[in-house]
């Protein structure tokens, strides 16, 4: 980010002034109040806003310049509310994709700290998690996520407060299988809590 601002429909600015790096290979925290600009920074590195001002480039390269698919593949997105549909476990590391192996599925889980529990269940990873997942708890629901957002193998992972709804049990599982799919990827975390990205190699605070 070079000097990036922006304004949501020509609003008050949201962002004003914005310089920094995201290092490849390393985790970057971005913490901040509600309303400091965490998701919106999020929401430009993702490429569904465009900056007012200033530049977003990926290895000195306009970002608008890459196709948004190219760009796109690349990353794994973990939200505060993941999306569990009525279906498999399976299904929903894979999302319903047939191009997935189960090997590859299975491998996803284990990177994510899932695998011990979708094998507890009565079928597991053919067991059904039931209407918006309610048969599976918000940590578990999470880790699915992650193992989901790690089965393409991006090489950019993106947590926006992902740990932010969850009970502090849940919350320091899901923060250890974030470090674990965090080895050898460039990975961006924004959290509400300074105490959750203690691990970050850097961490930025908007305010």
């Amino acid at each position: 980010f070079e000097n990036v601002s922006f304004s949501h429909k020509g609003r008050d600015l949201l962002l004003e002034g914005v310089d920094l790096t995201i290092e490849k290979g390393k985790v970057t925290a971005i913490v901040g109040g509600s309303g400091a600009g965490k998701t919106t920074i999020i929401n430009l590195i993702l490429g569904l806003f465009q900056p007012t001002g200033g530049k977003i480039t990926v290895d000195g390269i306009p970002l608008q310049e890459i196709k948004r698919d190219s760009w796109l593949s690349k990353v794994g997105f973990v939200s505060q509310e993941p999306f569990t549909y009525h279906s498999t476990v399976a299904n929903n590391i894979s999302l319903g994709g047939t191009g997935h192996s189960t090997e590859s599925i299975v491998e996803s889980a284990h990177i994510a700290n899932a695998h011990e529990f979708i094998s507890a269940m009565p079928d597991g990873y053919e067991s059904i998690t039931g209407e918006r997942g309610m048969k599976l708890s918000g940590g578990q629901q999470q880790r699915i996520a992650i193992a989901r957002a790690v089965l393409d193998k991006p090489q950019i992972l993106m947590f926006d407060e992902a740990t932010s709804s969850l009970d502090t049990l849940s919350e320091k599982i899901v923060q250890d299988a974030i470090i674990s799919v965090s080895a050898d990827r460039t990975v961006i975390i924004v959290a509400h809590r300074l105490s959750t990205v203690r691990h970050a190699d850097k961490i930025i605070v908007i305010d």
